[in-house]
């Protein structure tokens, strides 16, 4: 889904968006648009490996944080040395859940016991 941001510009900054638009043949929303995504590029990827170092995400979150491909996302996390806290709540968590786990219906059971 698709949200919508709005800003007040003085006039001839306005004049000036327009008329770089108008050169690149955009319009003056895409242009805004693909600006403010060109800015805030690195600060996304420093926001995903703060939050990650902090424990407060996961990997998979801080990956979608940055904006990278999966593939660059990990060159940048091999490149950085970055490691994912996990908090013991939920190492506890997934050790209960695994330790629960009936494998039973997944194995393959000889049924023709003499």
């Amino acid at each position: 889904m698709m949200e919508q941001i709005n800003f007040r510009l003085l006039k001839d900054e306005k004049e000036i968006l327009t008329t770089i638009a108008r050169s690149r043949g955009v319009s003056v929303a895409e242009f805004a648009k693909k600006a403010v995504l060109k800015e805030i590029t690195p600060l996304r990827l420093e926001l995903a490996f703060r939050l990650l170092k902090e424990g407060k995400i996961g990997f998979k979150r801080a990956w979608k944080i940055s904006g990278l491909t999966y593939h660059e996302f990990l060159i940048k996390w091999s490149n950085r040395g970055a490691e994912e806290k996990i908090s013991q709540k939920s190492e506890e968590k997934g050790l209960k859940y695994a330790l629960s786990f009936d494998l039973e219906p997944f194995l393959k059971i000889n049924e023709n016991k003499e």
